[in-house]
């Protein structure tokens, strides 16, 4: 099992972890990535991510990539340059 270093490399693994759902997912710009098909995701990818989801969503807000949104997470127009861009796989 990884062995987690510090709380905030917990946030960045979570936060990488919602990006990757986005692509997963065919989440573009404008869509919502519902809550359900989110959690399922990332308990299998990152277990740990409830001790920092919060914090992971919000570190992604403050960096223009998502908005928060009842039923889950939007992708901003940020957001979808930075995962669907040419700089990306």
């Amino acid at each position: 099992m990884e062995e987690l270093h510090s709380e905030a490399e917990n946030i960045e693994n979570t936060a990488q972890c919602i990006i990757d759902a986005f692509k997963q997912f065919e989440v573009r710009e404008g869509s919502v990535l519902p809550y359900q098909q989110l959690y399922p995701y990332l308990q299998e990818r990152y277990p740990h991510y409830k001790d920092v989801q919060k914090e992971a969503e919000h570190h992604l807000a403050k960096e223009g990539y998502i908005n928060p949104a009842p039923e889950g997470l939007m992708l901003t127009q940020v957001g979808h340059e930075h995962v669907w861009g040419e700089n990306n796989q």
